[in-house]
């Protein structure tokens, strides 16, 4: 078992991508080499500014090439349930840009001839409990009165039709979610913008930020430079850079493992249209079948973020098999991590901080919503916007998040209290 994500495996990040020298001065600065940072890059190119992508890491290490490969419809509270907070206008543009992003990855990906795998085969939200299903019920009803947007109930005793398990209490389909591969989708992104003459920098943590007279001076581990502005883009890793935006962001630890190539015919069988699957539970549960026949197993052992992968391949193994035993004398063949950025209001979030713009804040949709974000925070940027919803509607925080999320061990027990009572 290699404790590496299978897509980085499969799909490295060139090495080229990422050699370039830090600059002396560039018109933005983008902390943060993954989905958001490289198409804000690409589009602060295109409207003729100068930029420079900054990546602790590798080009595209953080979530962008450890996630699931999903790029699902809406947002992570339902529909009606934003529409409460913020009415019906707004929360149909929010629910709705989850949709755009999804078309734009397709767009992109056409247009730049990006290979990512990209297959429009739909998602099914799994019912842990009757009530939950229930609760589906009524929000595809909601989302067809308000939105005429259509999904597909599938009730316990034809979820066969959708999955090789009875484990789950029904479902609900939505046939526009996406799956992609995820390295081969930032490698993409890291090419294309490289090709657009933007600055790309692995290896480079920034340490500080100093707001100037007319612009930043943006210290590295590599040496310092000038940018006119600055954009955070780090999503789940953005801790300890800048507090005021570190305390409106929540890093949680999502693992996953991936099995050996299964037999076609089991594959058939236990995903007989090749959705993508995740389910009810607080603590939930993600799985799907790679192009090439590897079960894909996620989710919430734990929120840490630090959980030795040992232990979290044999608690994901354990779920799994007992899903889907047919599964048992499969090899686990990778196990891996990586970190989400959750909100205090569950949805993501444009702003701006001492000067300092930043997007982020996913729930585990930054697939399709990512994307958006980006398109909208660098049209900001470049004078191209004058208005984002994501920057309008209020980003939430509280007193007793000042550095470290330290009730995250509480935060975790409430969840799994919440999954045991239902």
């Amino acid at each position: 078992m290699r404790a590496i994500p299978l897509w980085q495996d499969q799909a490295p990040m060139e090495e080229q991508l990422g050699m370039d020298p830090l600059p002396q001065t560039t018109d933005v600065a983008i902390v943060g080499g993954g989905y958001t940072g490289l198409q804000s890059a690409r589009n602060l190119r295109d409207a003729g500014l100068d930029c420079a992508v900054l990546e602790e890491n590798e080009i595209g290490f953080g979530a962008s090439s450890r996630n699931g490969g999903k790029a699902l419809v809406g947002l992570k509270h339902d529909a009606s349930t934003v529409a409460r907070q913020f009415g019906n206008e707004i929360a149909e543009g929010l629910w709705r840009s989850s949709l755009e992003g999804i078309n734009r990855i397709e767009e992109i990906s056409l247009e730049e001839g990006i290979d990512c795998e990209y297959s429009r085969t739909g998602s099914v939200y799994l019912a842990c409990r009757k009530k939950h299903f229930e609760s589906m019920q009524k929000e595809s009803e909601w989302l067809d009165q308000h939105y005429n947007y259509k999904r597909v109930d599938v009730p316990k005793d034809e979820l066969h039709s959708e999955i090789g398990t009875s484990v789950y209490h029904g479902g609900t389909v939505d046939p526009l979610s996406a799956g992609i591969h995820p390295a081969k989708w930032v490698r993409g992104l890291a090419k294309t913008a490289k090709q657009r003459s933007a600055t790309l920098c692995s290896n480079t943590r920034v340490i500080q930020i100093i707001r100037l007279k007319d612009g930043f001076q943006v210290k590295t581990n590599r040496g310092n430079f000038i940018s006119r502005e600055v954009l955070v883009a780090t999503n789940g890793y953005t801790e300890g850079l800048n507090k005021s935006i570190s305390r409106r962001v929540v890093p949680v630890g999502s693992y996953i493992i991936a099995t050996e190539p299964a037999d076609p015919s089991l594959v058939k069988q236990l995903s007989p249209k090749a959705r993508m699957f995740y389910d009810s539970n607080w603590f939930l549960k993600y799985f799907r079948f790679t192009t090439d026949g590897r079960m894909l197993f996620g989710g919430r052992t734990t929120i840490s973020t630090s959980q030795d992968l040992k232990k979290s391949a044999a608690l994901l193994q354990k779920d799994m098999c007992e899903m889907f035993p047919q599964l048992a004398s499969l090899a686990v063949t990778h196990s891996w991590n990586g970190q989400l950025g959750v909100t205090f209001d569950a949805l993501p979030h444009i702003g701006k901080v001492d000067g300092i713009h930043y997007a982020l804040g996913y729930g585990g949709h930054g697939v399709a919503l990512s994307i958006v974000l980006a398109d909208h925070v660098s049209e900001l940027i470049a004078g191209k916007r004058q208005h984002s919803l994501f920057s309008e509607i209020s980003h939430p925080t509280y007193w007793f998040y000042r550095n470290k999320p330290w009730f995250r061990p509480f935060l975790g027990l409430g969840l799994r209290i919440l999954d045991k009572i239902g």
